[in-house]
């Protein structure tokens, strides 16, 4: 268990130990996980920020709005979300009929969990284990596969028209 060879073998243990102790990164009682998880995102919103960002910038001209809400599910649990849209996709027609989603990033700490994900709306659970600057940054390759899923998905949603500085090429 030394995690010089997987960059994220830390927070795996660091999950798995939250599992087998029913703990989240030490604390056991609710309020305690939810005081953890706040800071986390703490942590991570500048992370987040950053990839949101530059991906604006790299595919949507820089003319993307991102908004950040954190709040209580209906069953109790917390949650942060980052979204991330423009214009060319609020305006894209679904290829189902539908509306063509923005970019989400989210952390969730359900109310009958041990400790919270990372997750996109179409990508992935990933370990949110973050008590650090540190941490935080380790998340960084996370939150970056997070981002090009869910610009894929869209993409799929919509079609290449829905990325200017592809559209514009």
């Amino acid at each position: 268990m030394t995690g010089e060879d997987f960059p994220a073998s830390q927070d795996i243990y660091r999950h798995l130990r939250d599992l087998k102790s029913s703990t989240y990164e030490g604390a056991r009682e609710w309020p305690d996980k939810v005081a953890v998880f706040r800071r986390a995102v703490e942590l991570l919103d500048p992370v987040v920020r950053g990839v949101l960002n530059q991906a604006s910038r790299e595919f949507l001209n820089g003319a993307a709005v991102v908004h950040f809400r954190t709040g209580e599910e209906r069953d109790g649990g917390v949650f942060a979300h980052w979204e991330m849209s423009w214009r060319q996709q609020r305006e894209a027609p679904g290829h189902d009929g539908g509306r063509v989603e923005p970019i989400q990033v989210m952390a969730l700490l359900g109310r009958g969990n041990v400790h919270p994900h990372l997750r996109g709306a179409a990508a992935g659970m990933w370990p949110c284990q973050v008590t650090s600057e540190e941490d935080a940054r380790r998340q960084l390759p996370v939150i970056q596969a997070i981002v090009e899923a869910e610009l894929h998905e869209r993409i799929a949603q919509g079609s290449w028209r829905v990325i200017p500085a592809f559209a514009q090429a």
